[in-house]
């Protein structure tokens, strides 16, 4: 393991105490812009930053939060299980999980990271360590790929077409895919609902609203168990938020909670963040149908058995997606807030499904 470290927290970053100050600040206010750090600095911030970071160096204040981490950077963020520290002398970032997370989820996470690292959209995985508990990637910098709320459905389905549909198809093909009876992996859905462990100081009204929302769409996927579906690589979190533009082209960030997913479930999750944030200004009904029948094309000749099902079995797929989405959502760490954001989803699912209703009726 690697010497230690000191970094001190300063608002809600943690800063390495063993750097110099004037490089901090040209890292700061040049190389921060890439969306992978989810922060940006005025000269104002950067300047507070810096002195408090100079405080701490000469010994001038000793109250700020220090902790101590075997890898050097720049800065450091306290994410889910863990931290991520950059370093720009390098253009890596390490992911360092904490000492209490189960190995196997250590193990799952570092292989699902080295699968993205073999698409051309995904970070290059640089080294890794599960006994030690860490990785290390290159370090993304780019811009938005989309960045203007309520331009209109057209504007990101645009992107769609250009930069979505070829990472989508990229990830689909990555491995071999998975045919599974909709009966077991309902069935394996449901289990992993069932185990979730919920704290007693969480509000049990949203968790009911949540259980009975998910019992009202696996009772309609029982309805189609004797149906098959295909499970395929999957980002898990596949939305503009981490899809950056760089001098290399479109690349896709996050990719921590990556596995095998049912096959519609990032495509549906491209269009259904739009709608959680409200920045498309119609439903989104014409979208996605179109998206999925140019996915099915694109598919046509190199995976022809998946697909010849994805508009007949689009319904059986979106409500996956919706269980899906929720365990990923679930697997972060619990709270209040984190129920109040799968709430809202459930009320764009609802809307959703209200609409096609209306479509259907039509």
């Amino acid at each position: 393991m690697p010497d230690q470290h000191q970094y001190v927290k300063i608002s809600r970053q943690y800063y390495c105490l063993q750097q110099n100050p004037i490089a901090l600040a040209w890292f700061l206010c040049f190389r921060s812009k890439s969306l992978q750090l989810r922060h940006t600095f005025g000269k104002k911030k950067v300047m507070r930053t810096v002195k408090a970071l100079v405080q701490h160096q000469l010994h001038l204040q000793k109250s700020r939060t220090v902790l101590e981490l075997p890898f050097y950077g720049n800065l450091c963020l306290k994410v889910h299980r863990g931290y991520r520290i950059f370093n720009y002398r390098r253009n890596t970032v390490v992911r360092m999980f904490d000492p209490e997370v189960d190995p196997a989820i250590v193990a799952s996470e570092i292989e699902g990271v080295r699968s993205a690292g073999q698409l051309d959209c995904a970070p290059n995985v640089l080294r890794w360590n599960g006994k030690e508990r860490w990785y290390e990637e290159d370090l993304v910098m780019g811009h938005p790929a989309y960045f203007n709320p309520r331009s209109g459905s057209a504007a990101f389905f645009e992107i769609y077409h250009q930069d979505v549909a070829p990472c989508l198809e990229g990830m689909i093909l990555l491995q071999a895919p998975l045919t599974e009876g909709l009966r077991d992996y309902v069935d394996v859905l449901t289990h992993s609902f069932e185990r979730i462990a919920y704290e007693p100081e969480l509000d049990a009204d949203k968790i009911n609203s949540i259980r009975r929302f998910v019992e009202s769409v696996i009772a309609r996927l029982w309805l189609e168990r004797d149906r098959q579906i295909d499970l395929v690589f999957s980002h898990g979190d596949f939305s503009l938020p981490n899809i950056l533009r760089t001098r290399d082209g479109i690349r896709v960030i996050d990719w921590e909670s990556a596995g095998r997913r049912s096959v519609l479930f990032d495509l549906h999750n491209y269009f259904f963040t739009e709608l959680y944030y409200k920045r498309a200004t119609t439903d989104l009904l014409l979208e996605i149908e179109e998206a999925i029948s140019s996915l099915q094309s694109r598919l046509a000749s190199k995976a022809p058995g998946i697909a010849r099902t994805l508009c007949l079995s689009a319904q059986m797929y979106r409500w996956l997606y919706y269980v899906e989405r929720i365990l990923v959502l679930l697997d972060r760490e619990l709270s209040d807030k984190v129920l109040d954001v799968i709430l809202r989803s459930i009320e764009v699912f609802n809307r959703y499904e209200e609409a096609m209703a209306k479509q259907d009726l039509a």
